[in-house]
């Protein structure tokens, strides 16, 4: 029941932060500045929630839910609705419904909050820490989705052909590795009470296949819109965003923590690979 009333709660506010973001952006005509300014109001919205609540997790699933409501309204609002749209939609939004549901999953109540942020709030004092939430937790992944998202406002609007499959297959191939990595991991941790580090199905040949499938993703979203729009090629800055918030910030957070809690971890890190899935070395 703390789950099911955490769990309602967090949609409540979730709500209340779309919308903030609709009633703030509807005079805006521009569409990618009304989107964004829609982004910017919800997620100060659900940011002032998680300092009432004091946990940054009431933000963890902004990731997947904000990429899945915008999608469905801006082919709402453009009328897409061609074979080859409705296939990317349907690809896209596969990801970040599985990706919510993942997160409900691992979601207990208000007791549990990412690692991350509990580590950065005990090592910074309280205006730091407000600093740190506000721009590094919050809005930084705000803009880098956003960034990420760009290229659907192409989709929405161009008729799309055979070649952005190609894009789908991508995005597929992602959501596929980020499931695998997820329910192996879980099953791993589920029956192995000792230290030692995960090596069954992907974690064998790449020690962040989780990471790999979400750049994947953002990498499909790219090329199904490349096909049809290569003078926009400067929107591959989202997903080239998303590879560099996770090789620069997520990535070496993560090694930290492993080798200080995963005893055989460094002979882990000598011997598989980083990111790509690859023989070991």
């Amino acid at each position: 029941m703390k789950k099911v009333k955490a769990l309602s709660v967090i949609a409540a506010i979730y709500v209340g932060a779309y919308a903030a973001g609709f009633f703030s952006s509807f005079y805006i005509s521009n569409v990618i500045l009304r989107y964004f300014v829609f982004d910017i109001a919800a997620t100060v919205f659900t940011f002032v929630f998680s300092v009432i609540f004091r946990n940054s997790s009431v933000y963890d699933p902004y990731w997947s839910l904000t990429p899945m409501l915008f999608s469905v309204m801006l082919f709402i609002e453009k009328g897409a609705a061609s074979p080859w749209q409705i296939v990317f939609l349907c690809v896209f939004n596969l990801w970040s419904l599985r990706l919510t549901v993942n997160w409900i999953g691992t979601f207990t109540d208000f007791s549990y909050e990412d690692w991350r942020y509990r580590k950065f709030r005990d090592e910074n004092g309280p205006f730091l820490w407000q600093f740190i939430n506000f721009t590094g937790i919050h809005m930084v992944p705000t803009l880098v989705v956003f960034a990420g998202m760009l290229p659907i406002f192409e989709t929405a609007e161009h008729e799309m052909n055979a070649l952005s499959l190609i894009g789908d297959a991508v995005i597929l191939f992602g959501t596929a590795l980020e499931y695998f990595a997820d329910r192996s991991m879980h099953a791993f941790l589920g029956k192995t009470k000792e230290k030692v580090t995960c090596r069954e199905s992907l974690w064998n040949y790449s020690r962040h296949p989780n990471y790999l499938g979400e750049i994947s993703v953002w990498l499909g979203t790219f090329l199904v819109m490349l096909p049809y729009a290569p003078e926009k090629w400067y929107y591959g800055i989202g997903f080239v965003s998303v590879a560099v918030l996770f090789n620069v910030v997520s990535i070496p957070l993560m090694e930290k923590r492993q080798l200080s809690r995963r005893s055989d971890y460094e002979e882990y890190r000598k011997t598989v690979s980083r990111l790509l899935i690859l023989p070991h070395k």
